[in-house]
């Protein structure tokens, strides 16, 4: 359907009810025009006619019937050629036979016989005349008024008729249309100006309305539409008045839900993402996106070509066909993560299943703790079976009496001496590093304020007899005046550890090296050793409980495998780091950092 404007339809509405109207109006006014000049017409021809009847009648007294004389009618003609000239209408003289005795206009002997015409045969029959008709002797449209003449004795001798041209009229009626018309263009011009003004009271605020609309679905709710004085659009404004603020309360509702989401999700440390039904990525948190690598724009696309990983893919596949939660674990293998992955069905308003809700929790560090606990539980079992079997051997051979050479038993108890001082000493280890632990984890040692050359030079003279059985000399370079704020007894335990094992694995006649410095808000403790070193393979574990790089020497050397776990924990304790730098055949070193 063709679109029209508001204007387009009213104006001409205006325009076809001015026209209709005026044209009703004047065509009843014309008809009453028309009817009082013919019936004024009328009036005056037939008082006319009356006039003229009694004056033939006392002219022509002695006439009777139909037989007129020639001086009777040379004289009726005279009358109305003389009396016509000045009254305004023609008048004519008709005899009974219908023949023109006289004529005011016209030689009535050259007229045609009256006999039919119908005002003359209502006037004989019926006492009076009247016709209007077109008159083709004058070419006019004429009005005929026809009387009888009545003779002395009261019988008709012929009919007189009064006649009037409606030209005039015709023109009158002509004129006044004329002028009608002219009204018409008037009064259509006039409807043209106030159809286009009031057309423009309305279209005016439906301008408004369709301007405001288009703001407010622009998404400006704030947008208000202005009052037109115009009820019935008033009620409209109003509406979309109040819509567009319901609109924006709901809209600032959901906002503020969906923010409140998204800090949840944000805030969050596991990684949650949502998927459809087909796979594509739906939404995901800060976590997640940082461990996919993903970002907003990634959302729409296949899940696989974001994540890449079958295992994800296996859970998205078994959540989407399952009505209760799926769980599984998930392997990045090129970030070393092991992620462990919950998956719930989402479900829409109508119930339909429409995707999958996966969280994935970094269970890393806890598989690698659960490792950890399972070496720690193997290697103290096996560190502790090691010197209660040797103990319990030498002592059940000592008392089977299988042994009688006083020095082969003394040999023995001196074994069994040793493995029991083993033994202590890895008990002591252990109860030192849960010590620390607890520290660590539940209560806050209490710091000092101490110079660090004491120290150091404290943690060398208890190393020192074994530096000299192996002919060792250890060197200290201290920072003038350095002062850390630290627990001297639990920091000296982490340096005699680093000494001794430095001591431990360096060769005969060597160096240990051992330098404290500040830089960048930070104290540094190297102990620096040229032994062995350590392979790469090794490092990362190096501070593990048990682990040794060299088991066997390491028993030899009568070590426990708790040293370097007691100093991670120790430096930890003092919210510090400690690391370990080598190559193998050149020697370690090892680095303590402290915040001063």
């Amino acid at each position: 359907m063709k679109k029209r404007s508001l204007i387009s339809q009213v104006i001409p509405s205006f325009l076809l009810m001015a026209v209709v109207a005026i044209v009703a109006v004047a065509s009843y006014a014309t008809l009453l025009i028309s009817s009082f000049y013919h019936d004024q017409a009328k009036s005056e021809l037939t008082a006319a006619a009356r006039i003229l009847s009694e004056h033939f009648s006392v002219t022509l007294s002695s006439a009777s019937g139909e037989n007129l004389s020639s001086a009777d009618a040379r004289k009726i003609d005279a009358f109305c050629k003389a009396t016509g000239r000045d009254a305004g209408y023609r008048m004519t003289f008709i005899s009974l036979d219908g023949r023109v005795v006289g004529d005011s206009e016209e030689n009535h002997v050259n007229m045609e016989n009256h006999a039919d015409r119908p005002e003359i045969r209502d006037a004989v029959s019926k006492g009076a005349g009247v016709s209007t008709r077109y008159s083709r002797t004058l070419g006019k449209r004429m009005m005929y008024v026809a009387v009888p003449v009545a003779g002395d004795m009261g019988q008709t001798i012929g009919v007189v008729r009064t006649s009037l041209s409606l030209s005039v009229i015709d023109e009158t009626i002509g004129l006044l249309w004329h002028r009608i018309a002219i009204a018409c263009l008037v009064i259509a011009g006039v409807a043209l100006v106030v159809g286009f003004i009031v057309s423009r009271r309305i279209t005016k605020p439906l301008d408004e309305i369709r301007l405001g609309a288009e703001l407010i679905g622009n998404g400006n709710l704030a947008e208000k539409i202005p009052s037109s004085g115009l009820i019935e659009i008033d009620i409209l404004s109003d509406t979309i008045n109040r819509m567009a603020d319901q609109l924006d309360e709901r809209i600032k509702a959901i906002t503020q839900q969906r923010d409140e989401q998204n800090a949840l999700l944000s805030c969050m440390a596991e990684s949650v993402l949502a998927v459809d039904a087909e796979r594509r990525l739906i939404k995901m948190n800060k976590a997640a996106q940082k461990l996919f690598h993903a970002e907003d724009s990634d959302y729409g696309r296949n899940v696989m070509e974001v994540v890449r990983n079958n295992d994800l893919l296996d859970v998205i596949t078994r959540a989407l066909a399952s009505s209760d939660p799926v769980e599984g674990d998930v392997f990045l293998h090129a970030e070393g993560l092991c992620l462990h992955a919950h998956g719930t069905v989402l479900n829409g308003a109508d119930g339909k299943r429409i995707g999958v809700l996966l969280v994935l929790y970094d269970v890393t560090r806890l598989n690698k703790l659960e490792e950890m606990r399972r070496d720690f539980v193997a290697n103290v079992s096996h560190e502790l079976k090691t010197p209660i079997t040797s103990i319990s051997g030498f002592i059940d051979t000592l008392i089977d009496g299988q042994v009688k050479d006083p020095d082969e038993v003394d040999k023995c108890l001196r074994i069994a001496g040793k493995q029991a001082n083993r033994l202590a000493a890895i008990v002591e280890d252990l109860l030192t590093l849960s010590r620390l632990e607890d520290d660590v984890n539940v209560r806050t040692i209490p710091m000092e304020s101490t110079r660090m050359v004491d120290v150091i030079r404290e943690a060398v003279e208890i190393c020192s007899y074994k530096a000299r059985e192996k002919n060792i000399e250890i060197k200290i370079q201290c920072e003038t005046g350095l002062e850390a704020n630290i627990s001297p007894v639990f920091f000296e335990q982490a340096i005699v550890n680093l000494v001794d094992n430095a001591i431990k694995y360096s060769e005969e006649g060597s160096v240990v090296e051992i330098d404290a410095a500040t830089r960048d808000g930070q104290m540094l403790v190297r102990v620096r050793d040229y032994g062995a070193g350590i392979e790469k393979a090794h490092i990362s574990r190096i501070f593990e409980r048990f682990y040794r790089v060299d088991k066997a020497r390491s028993r030899q050397l009568g070590g426990t495998g708790l040293g370097l776990s007691i100093v991670k924990h120790i430096i930890l304790m003092h919210k510090g780091d400690v690391s370990v730098e080598s190559v193998l055949g050149e020697g370690s070193t090892f680095l303590i950092s402290i915040p001063v």
